[in-house]
């Protein structure tokens, strides 16, 4: 090796050193703050600069529906709430850029058939009715997404912090950023809501706190209904292994119970009719649409979305380096039964969830994958420890 060579060599290790030995004596503390920090800066971020999006029309409305009962004057209210919020630029490319949402801001009860898709996210639209009692529609809305950010990192500090791996926050933060934290935090959607307490469930399972990880599983469900997938393979795995398989029982048997009652009761088209309008086309109305079931459309719609998350989404990716790492790093026999039970159900669940409804962004799966995240980052850090007994 030549001189020059060396001393770039030798200096490099000299810094790195030097680095290691004045970072490892307060790699909690820093850990922690860059965990901190980077919730704070997403936090700022979506109140800085919020972003906006179609389905905020709908769901304005869906909080408006217990006040107003006309479709006209609700989709009129609605879409003027929104017109106040947004600037002129967004107002017209989220009204006037395609047909469907040309068609929805001029024709009131096209936009009434819609509705089905957003009222039975009751709790959502009930924890923004609530939130709208001291601001508007929207900026509810915006405050829901707001919190939610902020409440998820707290709760992985605290994951952290239980295990003393405060250290690890760098690591969590790389996590968030692969798993679309930041768009998901901006967006305005239930998604990061119900996240939230999908990822408290789990930290409370694994802490043994059964019934309050059930009540969690089921504020997501009210939140997100599609979350019943995951219920229900949890409910599978804990009554194979073991650990409280009543309270699963009754948490799965409630959550069929309520998932029946939002279908009924909130006016949903139905599977294969949202299927038709996530993944083939965006139809103006639902008045009258009811396409026959299709085996070869369906293997499309799973064709075109296995393309689309892997060309410009990061789950599959995720997935894959989640499962070589279990699968490569962690000593699986000495692993505590309720990780490992949760871990196989997260994992099943997200196969469950793609084939019985093909989502392909990566927002849909951020709890599942941070959940996925958190139990092997803390296994192999006690491990590493000597810990996992």
């Amino acid at each position: 090796m030549n001189p020059l060579a060396t001393f770039v060599e030798d200096t490099f290790r000299a810094i790195w050193s030097r680095a290691v030995r004045l970072y490892y004596p307060q790699r909690h503390l820093i850990g922690g703050f860059i965990l901190l920090l980077f919730t704070v800066m997403t936090v700022a971020v979506v109140k800085v600069y919020p972003l906006s999006n179609w389905d905020m029309f709908a769901y304005t409305a869906a909080i408006l529906e217990d006040e107003i009962d006309d479709s006209v004057a609700l989709h009129d209210k609605a879409y003027a709430l929104m017109k106040a919020d947004l600037s002129e630029g967004e107002y017209l490319t989220l009204t006037q850029d395609r047909e469907y949402r040309i068609r929805q801001a001029e024709d009131p009860r096209a936009f009434a058939t819609m509705m089905g898709f957003y009222d039975l996210k009751l709790g959502y639209v009930e924890t923004a009715r609530l939130l709208a009692k001291m601001t508007d529609p929207v900026s509810a809305l915006r405050w829901i997404s707001i919190l939610s950010a902020a409440a998820t990192g707290v709760l992985l500090m605290r994951w952290l912090a239980r295990y003393k791996l405060m250290g690890a926050g760098p690591i969590v933060v790389s996590m968030l950023l692969v798993c679309g934290f930041g768009p998901i935090a901006a967006l305005v959607t239930p998604d990061l809501y119900a996240s939230f307490f999908l990822l408290l469930a789990f930290y409370l399972y694994c802490e043994k706190h059964d019934i309050p990880a059930a009540l969690c599983l089921l504020a997501a469900l009210f939140i997100r209904p599609d979350h019943l997938a995951f219920i229900g393979v949890f409910f599978v795995f804990a009554l194979v292994y073991g650990p409280r398989r009543l309270v699963m029982t009754a948490c799965f048997a409630a959550a069929c119970a309520a998932y029946m009652f939002i279908l009924k009761d909130e006016g949903h088209p139905g599977w294969w009719v949202h299927m038709w309008f996530t993944h083939v086309e965006y139809v103006p109305t639902l008045e009258g649409f009811n396409p026959p079931f299709s085996p070869l459309i369906y293997v499309q719609m799973l064709v075109r979305s296995t393309v689309r998350s892997l060309t410009n989404q990061t789950w599959v990716a995720v997935l894959f380096a989640l499962a070589i790492f279990h699968a490569r790093c962690i000593n699986k026999p000495a692993m505590p039964e309720r990780p490992k039970v949760l871990l196989y159900a997260i994992f099943t669940s997200i196969i469950a969830k793609y084939f019985v409804f093909p989502h392909y962004e990566t927002r849909f799966y951020f709890p599942y994958l941070m959940g996925m995240g958190m139990i092997l980052l803390v296994a192999r850090m006690r491990q590493d420890r000597g810990l996992m007994s």
